[in-house]
């Protein structure tokens, strides 16, 4: 007997869920449904409602059907964990198929990334278990006794439904099942592991079914998938006569069970690092093993419901030997898919390109002209910024003049990220304004006299100006926003979201659809910040003090990550780099620095741009290592993401695009003498990275700077009362501007240093040797193969020199 009301209730709840989502948690991010309270009409294109008419109706349907599908089951827990599995596999179905239609391409990254949708349907689904199971519950009645004047029951309807859902059933089902299991388990298992957006954040599992797990890795885990299939198969085979379904679900919940065991072999390291990230660490496994699972529920449920029923009972081999048919169909099965090509990720082996500027090595290093390694170690630089004014008596902003870039060559930095706002550069579409871009110029040859190079980054916060709220503005989820910087207000597209914060700027309705519209190019706005790059990159194009172009500052993750911030936003920045390689055709090509959304400034890690975004190989990926300062984990007085993990993590992801790496923003500790800053100076001498601190010179007038009595976080502190500089805090003093080598020959393969002291150790011949020590006093210098060492006075200290042969070593101290 069908239970027919087993889909209705299924459907209605879910909906329940998916409206009481969308109500309190308008960000999206944990909710099954983005509802940002934007206008629906007019619609500029089917991205905009694509997920009210593609996802929430797919979700609903996958879910009915199969609801309605399993509804004979006899047996209540078993049947309500049937729809379990049909809610999360619905789930990221339908997720992919809105994504496919708000992205088209990228198929195997959008794939990838239903995992984290199906991570979220095993949650919200829940309640869809509870009810159905608890439903069947209630609704069991004990079989009628047979009357006098109703026809004898059969032998197994007197035995009642108990009976007959113990009858047997076929096990071929549960064999095919587990023969695709085992060899899509093989042949694309380390797709969606060791390739997937997330790979960089778990590191490589030895239960991994890929080869980088090695023969006995992968044997485990392609066993291990094999055996749960077949077992789950088996045991929820007597609930539903549709083996398809069950099939699928078996083969979904196998590779649950295998990212569960990751989770568990993973525990112990995740446990290691003094923070919690052992908690977003199960979500960073359990969704490239439920998006894989989802494929694998797709091909197993598909073979099964296309090959005929068979007989359970085996015929026997001409040899003797018992043989089924479904046995043969398994080994033919294998021997097919074992002859497509192995599907892994492919490594990058292009050499970056030779440049008059700085480039990459071979193994992802930032080197010169000379092929010598480059340390860029400096500061943000925030003084032509277009900011939002907050403050009516205060400047936003400080004034940029050489002494500022006079103190950083004291300090020993060489390198700034300057901070420029589109909102200047383009007041007016089209229009680029003369007197802002000689700004530019003045500060990168500026720079360039005191022995800086320049990056040059795009910088918003909040998307722009335009999200400041209109005085009166009331919200229900969070407060009213004031305007930021970064897009000028022509390219402000909000259609009617609410400019309110969600516990914080960058989860606001507002700035989500601001972004959405961005990366969708909505009127061509996208297209005119790919020109303005463009145009940039011609001015510059033959500066070799200009390092590289920071593509977009914390760019916002949008209504639907990650489509928009990894699909979408890697789209984008492909434009900006060909929009910039097509302006330096008469120069030389500069790096590119490129950065993951601002959730990885919030939460220390993400899942980023596709990894094949761009062609280009001058790619240097610049995350914002903010752990332990102000990400969101530390309001609640917890860490999620230590500093230590933070390096381990942003070095992985740069190993996984094949790009150097590099430090955009960091700082911003607090109170400096509890600051944590000599771990941080420790681990980045660790990974032998440079980076930039956030920020040289903050006015009072920043909203940044939240009208405190004294600008705090930055470097050159000023007094809101007086408008007088104050001194820089000390602690901070003394680890930026430690020893660090600015350049050395070949390879650095270890680096130590503290206030007094340094010691370096590389690889590598030539005269490229350049190690800056602070003070007055003549430094004492030593080591091993190293010849020609001198050691010359400059502004803030020293400057050693020197020629290396093979391996060498250099000792410096007071």
């Amino acid at each position: 007997m069908r239970n027919r009301w087993l889909s209705p209730i299924a459907v209605v709840v879910l909906a329940a869920v998916i409206v009481l989502g969308a109500v309190f948690d308008p960000s999206g991010l944990a909710a099954p449904y983005t509802w940002t309270g934007a206008d629906l009409l007019p619609v500029a294109g089917i991205w905009q409602v694509a997920a009210l008419v593609v996802y929430v109706p797919l979700l609903l349907i996958g879910v009915g059907v199969l609801a309605w599908v399993v509804a004979r089951g006899h047996a209540p827990l078993r049947t309500a964990l049937l729809v379990w599995g049909a809610v999360v596999w619905s789930a990221m179905a339908a997720k992919l198929v809105m994504s496919l239609v708000m992205a088209c391409g990228d198929v195997v990254y959008l794939a990838w990334s239903t995992g984290f949708t199906g991570v979220k349907a095993a949650v919200f689904g829940l309640p869809v278990l509870a009810a159905t199971w608890l439903a069947q519950l209630l609704r069991r009645r004990p079989a009628r006794p047979p009357s006098g004047s109703e026809p004898a029951p059969s032998a197994e309807s007197s035995a009642g439904p108990a009976a007959a859902s113990q009858a047997p059933v076929p096990s071929w089902p549960g064999w095919v099942a587990a023969v695709v299991a085992v060899v899509l388990g093989a042949l694309v298992g380390g797709v969606w592991w060791g390739g997937s957006p997330v790979g960089y954040a778990i590191g490589d599992s030895p239960l991994a079914p890929a080869p980088e797990a090695g023969p006995l890795g992968c044997l485990a885990a392609v066993t291990l998938l094999g055996v749960t299939t077949w077992a789950l198969n088996r045991w929820l085979a007597a609930t539903t006569s549709s083996r398809a379904v069950v099939a699928g679900v078996s083969a979904l919940g196998a590779a649950a069970t295998l990212g569960l065991v990751e989770v568990a072999i993973g525990l112990p390291g995740d446990l290691a690092g003094g923070d919690m990230f052992w908690a977003p660490a199960i979500m960073l496994r359990l969704a490239p093993a439920l998006s894989f699972g989802a494929l694998l529920a797709l091909a197993t449920a598909a073979l099964v419901a296309l090959l005929p029923a068979r007989r359970t009972a085996p015929r026997p081999a001409r040899d003797g030997v018992a043989l089924s048919g479904s046995t043969r169909m398994g080994a033919l099965v294998a021997a097919a898919a074992l002859a497509v090509p192995l599907l892994q990720p492919g490594t990058i082996t292009t050499a970056p390109p030779r440049t008059k500027g700085l480039t990459l090595s071979a193994d992802r290093r930032v080197v010169d002209a000379d092929g010598n390694e480059v340390l860029l170690r400096g500061v943000n630089v925030n003084q032509l910024e277009d900011y939002f004014q907050k403050f009516p008596d205060k400047a936003v902003t400080r004034p940029l003049t050489e002494a500022d870039f006079a103190g950083m060559e004291r300090m020993g930095f060489n390198v700034i990220r300057l901070a420029v706002s589109w909102s200047a550069l383009e007041p007016q579409p089209g229009r680029y304004d003369p007197a802002y871009l000689a700004r530019i110029s003045w500060a990168v040859e500026t720079a360039a006299k005191h022995g800086l190079r320049t990056v040059i980054d795009m910088h918003q916060d909040a998307w722009g100006k335009g999200v400041d709220a209109a005085p009166g503005t009331t919200c229900a989820n969070g407060s009213p926003m004031h305007g930021w910087d970064g897009a000028p207000t022509w390219a402000d597209r909000f259609d009617g979201a609410p400019r309110c914060e969600f516990t914080g700027r960058d989860i606001s309705p507002a700035v989500a659809r601001a972004f959405t519209n961005f990366y969708q190019d909505r009127d061509g706005i996208q297209t005119r910040l790919v020109a303005a790059w463009g145009m940039l990159a011609e001015r510059f194009a033959n500066e070799p003090m200009v390092a590289g172009y920071d593509l977009l500052n914390e760019p916002g993750f949008g209504e639907a990550p990650p489509i928009t911030s990894g699909v979408l936003l890697g789209r984008f920045y492909d434009r900006a780099i060909k929009a910039i390689r097509a302006g330096e055709k008469h120069g030389f090509p500069h790096l590119i620095f490129f950065e993951p959304s601002v959730l990885w400034s919030g939460v220390g890690f993400e899942v980023s741009v596709p990894r094949d975004f761009t062609d280009d190989r001058l790619l240097v990926f610049a995350p914002h290592l903010y752990n332990e300062s102000i990400t969101i984990d530390q309001g609640t007085g917890l860490t999620i993401t230590s500093i230590e993990r933070g390096f381990d993590l942003a070095s992985r992801a740069a190993a996984y695009y094949g790009a150097g790496l590099w430090s955009g923003e960091w700082g911003w500790f607090g109170d400096p003498a509890s600051a944590p800053i000599s771990r941080y100076a420790d681990q980045e001498d660790r990974h032998r990275i440079g980076g930039a601190f956030w920020v040289w010179k903050q006015s009072c007038g920043d909203a940044h700077a939240q009208a405190q009595a004294r600008t705090g976080g930055n470097l050159m502190i000023e007094d809101c009362a007086t408008g007088k500089d104050l001194p820089p805090p000390p602690e901070y003093v003394a680890v930026l501007s430690r020893p660090y080598p600015r350049s050395a020959p070949g390879r650095l393969t270890s680096l130590t240093s503290d206030r007094s002291s340094l010691t370096a150790q590389g690889e590598g011949h030539g005269c490229g040797l350049d190690v800056w020590f602070p003070g007055s006093a003549r430094p004492v210098v030593g080591g091993t193969g190293v010849t020609g060492v001198a050691a010359r006075r400059t502004p803030g200290g020293w400057r050693i020199t020197g020629c290396t042969r093979g391996a060498y070593t250099l000792t410096a101290h007071r």
